[in-house]
């Protein structure tokens, strides 16, 4: 399998703007381990009671979906990514709840959501808001689809752990956004009671040596 990390930083940013063949496959994995504690902070946020339709806007691989379905009874779910290649890998991890009906992956852009007016209750969007050139697009799709009462959690780095990340610049047309830039987005996608929370974490570097990150979760009401 083809390593990500040894890719140049312009190579490394389109590959997590759009994983593609073993290199995503490989970026896929390494999400799992260095988002674990985004995506449980995420899925907590999202407060789940039983048969909530859930929508989620890049979810990669699809690992997240058997914890995300654990908290609530007659989940309903549909992921949607741009990658072939994530939608193939999820779709493959992910067979029987999709052969039962329970939840769906499907290749379609946030400006375009495959779901009729109102369709969720639920929608989360981890790591992905950085790659949208005008978020307020993507986020008032968002808002179409979700229900009256609705709420959308988006998870993002924070601008000093992206200084960090060489792969992680605007010049490459990555763009991370301080809390006020993030909430002033939601606003005018028309969200309300936006609230923006600071999650900080220990994750492996590359080389295995520790690294403390920091992350934006923002929590909006329909």
């Amino acid at each position: 399998m083809v390593d990500f990390t040894a890719l140049p930083p312009a190579a490394q940013a389109r590959q997590l703007g759009l994983p593609e063949g073993e290199v995503g496959i490989d970026i896929g994995l390494r999400m799992n381990r260095t988002n674990r504690a985004g995506n449980v902070a995420a899925v907590d946020r999202l407060e789940l009671a039983p048969g909530h339709a859930v929508l989620e806007i890049g979810p990669g691989n699809g690992r997240l979906l058997p914890d995300l379905m654990a908290r609530a009874a007659g989940l309903r779910y549909l992921g949607i990514d741009i990658s072939p290649t994530m939608v193939a890998e999820a779709r493959a991890f992910n067979a029987a709840r999709i052969a039962m009906g329970e939840a769906a992956f499907e290749l379609a852009e946030a400006t375009a959501i495959p779901a009729a007016d109102a369709s969720f209750d639920r929608a989360l969007a981890v790591n992905v808001i950085y790659f949208w050139p005008d978020p307020v697009v993507q986020l008032r799709e968002i808002r179409r689809v979700l229900a009256p009462g609705g709420r959308l959690v988006v998870a993002s780095t924070t601008p000093e752990t992206a200084r960090a990340m060489p792969a992680m610049r605007a010049e490459f047309g990555l763009v991370t956004r301080t809390a006020e830039e993030l909430t002033a987005l939601h606003r005018e996608a028309d969200f309300t009671e936006v609230s923006v929370d600071v999650m900080r974490d220990t994750v492996p570097r590359p080389d295995g040596t520790p690294w403390e990150v920091t992350a934006f979760l923002v929590v909006a009401r329909v």
